[in-house]
């Protein structure tokens, strides 16, 4: 994680970009068309997230260029879609009040602004039995029988219109002619009523705990917070100064949006920064069919300089 400071005023601007990206994006090459920065073909150019990471550094080198303050924090973070790496940041850093991460991709329009994210728990499950050989079935303790006789209390997918939970990943067993002892299982529970994940989550750990004492097995359950979920304030002060702003300056209406995927502006609004999760000026996101529209690359740098 890299943070700097510069200017010296007690109202800065915080702006926020993760460092990792996708492939394939090694050997970059990059050609201008009809406005647009696209790729040769090869490779992606500036999804998630580097195309904010460049306009940041190069405005704030510009400011510097035309001896301007540039009156910002910089927070470049890392792991946002695992184990959110913006959260080791020692919070008395930060001074500002308000903040910008441009890091919602999807149909990259640069008028959308989240006014509804998620909560999201990461968890870890490791269900311990006994190993037996196969042929001595007797003397184990299966986890896999105790794991099925979930099914029917045990709900994956949707959950509801808020909610979703799912295990991604399911480990166990030693090898083909023994008792499984061990079953390891991960997921995440996500939703973007934070008083409904509760129920979710508590439900999850009752239903899991249920297999103890009805199986002779042992259940040891870890959470891991990732996202904090949060609702913006479409009345506050700097909304309304973020909506003249994009009207003002560019024509344009800002497109409120409720999305179900994690950002760092999570955890810096759970911190008191208000803070905007902005679309970005990227089309094709994540493919070698990127393209950067120009124009909406220099609007954002107007933004990072106004």
């Amino acid at each position: 994680m890299i943070y700097c400071r510069t200017g010296s005023s007690n109202h800065p601007k915080l702006f926020c970009a993760h460092l990792d990206t996708v492939e394939p994006g090694r050997g970059v090459s990059i050609k201008e068309e009809d406005g647009y920065l696209v790729s040769e073909g090869k490779t992606i150019i500036a999804g998630d997230n580097k195309v904010n990471l460049a306009c940041i550094l190069y405005s704030i080198g510009k400011l510097i260029e035309e001896n301007k303050d540039a009156d910002v924090e910089l927070l470049f973070s890392v792991r946002e879609e695992t184990d959110s790496g913006i959260q080791a940041i020692t919070r008395s850093l930060i001074s500002s009040k308000v903040g910008f991460v441009y890091d919602l991709g999807g149909a990259g329009n640069f008028s959308d602004v989240v006014i509804n994210a998620p909560t999201i728990w990461d968890f870890k499950v490791e269900i311990t039995g006994k190993s037996s050989h196969g042929a001595r079935p007797e003397e184990g303790v299966n986890v896999l029988e105790g794991f099925l006789n979930l099914k029917g209390k045990l709900k994956l997918g949707r959950l509801d219109k808020f909610s979703t939970l799912n295990i991604g990943i399911i480990r166990g067993g030693d090898a083909t002619n023994t008792v499984p002892g061990f079953l390891k299982l991960e997921g995440d529970i996500r939703s973007t009523d934070s008083e409904i994940f509760e129920v979710h989550k508590k439900e999850l750990e009752k239903t899991l705990k249920s297999i103890e004492k009805n199986n002779n097995l042992k259940v040891n359950l870890i959470w891991i917070p990732y996202a904090y979920g949060y609702s913006l304030d479409l009345d506050s002060q700097n909304y309304n100064k973020l909506k003249q702003l994009y009207k003002d300056e560019f024509n344009i209406s800002l497109n409120n949006k409720t999305v179900t995927s994690g950002s760092d502006a999570g955890f810096l609004n759970y911190i008191g920064v208000e803070t905007f999760c902005l679309g970005y000026c990227v089309e094709n996101s994540h493919s070698v069919n990127e393209r950067i529209r120009i124009s909406d690359f220099t609007k954002l740098q107007q933004i990072v300089k106004s």
